[in-house]
């Protein structure tokens, strides 16, 4: 699929993620925006943008973004955790507890899982 002036979606979304990474926030978050316009039902790629939005304190953008992905996976323990940080960052902690508690309940491996990305596991000490 080719998108805009012939790079194709796969393109913009390495380009997106080299920009997280390299931490331009603001650029990547503005081609996760062209890129969950284009795939609505992408959870992976909602996160991301939440995650850029958080990360230049964009955080009514971040919230409704994390709501959508907890909308669509009322059970995905990461988005609890990401928006029970955005909710105490815009000081609601009393909405913000709910969230909490159901990241805290996610199991040592998915706090590692959240850590550290898919290409490198985390090595568990025995």
């Amino acid at each position: 699929m080719v998108g805009i002036q012939g790079v194709t979606w796969n393109e913009r979304l390495h380009y997106a993620s080299r920009l997280f990474k390299s931490q331009h926030f603001r650029a990547a978050s503005r081609v996760f925006a062209d890129l969950v316009a284009a795939e609505p039902r992408s959870l992976d790629l909602r996160m991301l943008l939440a995650c850029s939005y958080y990360n230049t304190a964009q955080l009514t953008l971040a919230e409704a973004e994390l709501r959508q992905v907890l909308h669509a996976a009322p059970g995905h323990a990461s988005a609890h955790l990401a928006l029970a940080r955005v909710l105490e960052r815009r000081h609601r902690w009393s909405e913000s507890a709910p969230h909490m508690r159901i990241a805290d309940s996610m199991t040592a491996r998915d706090l590692l899982a959240l850590r550290h990305p898919v290409d490198s596991p985390p090595r568990l000490a025995a």
